[in-house]
């Protein structure tokens, strides 16, 4: 029950034990004045009565007919006459006396009057006395009439008290319905803050509630910071503030292996000279121009989505994106740009001869072998160099496929109509093997009884063509088909156009509703840059599928970890580290210590953490060391 409720009806209690102890006391003390106001009555009445009888001739007709007129005249129960001895010469009585009060009430408010005596005279010797009773149910209807008048009103009052004091409470409590938010907020894992009321005693609780939401957010930021320092102080290079070797090799492999992977390019840019201007100018001189050329590559790839570089040898610099770009007009960018930093540098050095090889990618798991024979395309390209820089297609290393988009358009509205849509399902478990749930990538057929596609075969050209929404909506309403058979936990991952479409949300509380599953079954996942891109549609998105009991993460989270801390407040369920933070962990001491770090942070705002792309039982091993939740991965297998 609410306090408000709470309050009201002890309030109206207390108005009507106020009000019934008044009434009680009232009655009463009406009962003891209207007793003695009968018993004057009677002995006035027994007085006037005994004055005129002893004025009058004692004739015995005459006496009766004066007491008979007196008793229809007034409110009498008995009226007697008796002689000198007691007896009886004539009396009156009232057999049909009747009260409306209820009998109940007579027997609680029992009226006593003693009768009315007075003696009569004729001349210096006593005729007789009269005895006069008045009749009390005339009392008792007056006293119970106003008893019954008063009950009313009293609770007339008491239930009009009992409405205002609720339109009031609700007015002086409103403030607590936002505490009360607050700490359900805190207690679902989301640390918000809110505006201090004016009660003083809420003001008190509300400030020190914000304290304690600020404390957590300002620790996350602190915390993410510092990992995030470690971050780049382990995985970037030095002179170039770009991604060492063996991150950059991780994080291309773990875009390569990723569900929605389907194209993307590949860039290396070499300087072919990088010994000579060394040798000539010296080593701060020539770290001085490598900052220059790094600096120039990454203000492309910070301004274009996908995009990561690193310098994966001494004189090797790599661009990879993980969406697909005219690969000639994205190197032909960079050349420019590059060209103009070494102008721009006005160095007094011979400047620097750039190749550049480029090869569009395609699902390959031959990451290493792709790199080699860039390689040697490059020094190919060195040798034969006739310009500054030089641009190379490595195109045929990968083959790729191409369709006209008008082809995909029907191909994939056709798989739409038809329905041709399932669910794979990868399993995630804790790391003592436990089920979290399954991770569930739509699969889709473009014909009947054709090959069923992976995401990455089909994304691309669903995001193009404004597709993704439907197939994310289809994906969905299959999740619910099988949560409304079978009670097994399905995480759907979401891409990021659909994530901001409010409509898909609109789908998903009535496909939910209609169905009646068990929501806590159903989980929804969206990419790191989706969520951190756009955090107040994803903060919505959260928000909105929490309220209809489902379970929300971050997936591939890697590149974004100094603002973990902007997520202390939508009550995340869950984050999966990507696996280019996961590859090799058991040999990586410093990989250790920062998920290490990022355990910590998460679990202090109740997020389960979950490592993406697990492999061999000795990064088993590492994650259970540096405190990982859940594991999922080539290496993660259900037991039978």
């Amino acid at each position: 029950m609410s306090l408000i409720h709470q309050i009201r009806i002890a309030l109206f209690l207390v108005i009507i034990a106020t009000a019934g102890g008044s009434l009680i006391f009232s009655t009463l003390d009406s009962k003891q004045y209207l007793e003695e106001e009968l018993q004057k009555k009677n002995l006035d009445n027994a007085n006037v009565l005994a004055l005129a009888m002893s004025q009058m001739e004692k004739d015995a007709t005459m006496i009766d007919l004066f007491i008979s007129a007196q008793f229809d005249a007034g409110h009498y129960r008995y009226i007697g006459l008796f002689d000198p001895n007691g007896k009886l010469i004539t009396e009156r009585v009232n057999p049909n006396s009747s009260t409306i009060a209820p009998d109940w009430f007579t027997r609680c408010v029992p009226i006593n009057v003693t009768p009315g005596f007075s003696n009569i005279q004729t001349g210096w010797t006593q005729y007789g006395t009269v005895h006069v009773e008045s009749d009390v149910n005339f009392t008792y209807d007056r006293l119970w009439h106003a008893v019954k008048n008063m009950l009313i009103w009293v609770l007339s009052i008491s239930l009009i008290a009992y409405i205002a004091c609720g339109q009031l409470l609700r007015r002086i409590l409103k403030p607590l319905d936002d505490v009360i938010g607050q700490a359900q907020a805190i207690g679902e894992r989301r640390f918000i803050n809110i505006q201090e009321p004016k009660t003083t005693e809420f003001k008190a609780v509300v400030r020190e509630m914000n304290q304690l939401s600020t404390r957590v957010k300002e620790n996350l930021n602190k915390e993410s910071e510092r990992l995030d320092e470690l971050r780049l102080r382990i995985n970037y290079d030095d002179a170039t503030g770009l991604m060492n070797h063996d991150y950059f090799m991780n994080t291309v492999d773990s875009k390569l292996h990723q569900e929605s992977f389907g194209e993307g390019a590949l860039i290396i840019i070499r300087i072919c000279n990088l010994a000579e201007i060394d040798r000539d100018i010296g080593y701060h001189q020539t770290n001085l121009m490598l900052k220059k050329i790094s600096g120039a590559i990454t203000s492309i790839s910070s301004h274009q989505e996908g995009l990561i570089a690193g310098r994966i040898s001494g004189r090797d610099i790599a661009i990879f994106c993980d969406q697909p770009k005219d690969e000639f007009v994205l190197a032909q960018h960079f050349k420019e740009n590059l060209l103009d930093a070494m102008t721009l540098a006005h160095t007094e050095y011979q400047a620097p001869l750039f190749a550049c090889v480029v090869t569009k990618t395609k699902f390959t798991d031959e990451s290493q072998h792709l790199f080699k024979a860039l390689d040697f395309i490059l020094e190919l390209s060195h040798l034969n160099n006739a310009q500054n820089f030089r641009i190379v297609n490595a195109n045929s290393i990968v083959a790729t496929k191409h369709q006209y988009l008008n082809e995909w358009k029907t191909l994939l509205g056709n798989a739409i109509t038809h329905h041709r849509v399932k669910l794979e399902h990868y399993p995630v478990l804790t790391i003592h093997g436990e089920l979290i749930h399954y991770e569930s990538p739509v699969r889709l057929q473009l014909e009947e009884n054709s090959k069923w596609l992976s995401a990455g075969e089909f994304i691309d050209w669903a995001i193009q063509l404004d597709l993704i929404q439907s197939i994310d909506t289809l994906a969905l309403e299959t999740a619910i088909g099988l949560l409304a058979q079978h009670n097994l936990p399905i995480c759907l991952n979401i891409s990021e156009s659909t994530m901001r479409d409010a409509t898909y949300l609109k789908t998903a509380e009535r496909l939910i509703q209609q169905q009646g599953i068990n929501t806590d079954l159903l989980s929804f996942e969206v990419p790191e840059t989706a969520a951190f891109n756009h955090l107040n549609e994803f903060k919505t998105f959260t928000r909105q599928l929490k309220m209809l009991g489902c379970r929300v993460g971050v997936e591939h989270v890697s590149l974004r970890i100094s603002r973990l801390g902007e997520l202390h407040d939508l009550g995340l369920d869950y984050v999966k580290f990507d696996a280019s933070l996961i590859r090799g962990i058991d040999i990586n001491e410093s990989h250790k210590s920062l998920l290490r770090g990022l355990c910590l942070i998460v679990h202090s705002i109740g997020i389960y953490t979950i490592a993406e792309g697990v492999n061999t039982e000795a990064e088993i091993a590492a994650l259970t060391e540096v405190g990982m939740d859940g594991l999922t991965g080539p290496g993660i297998r259900m037991d039978e």
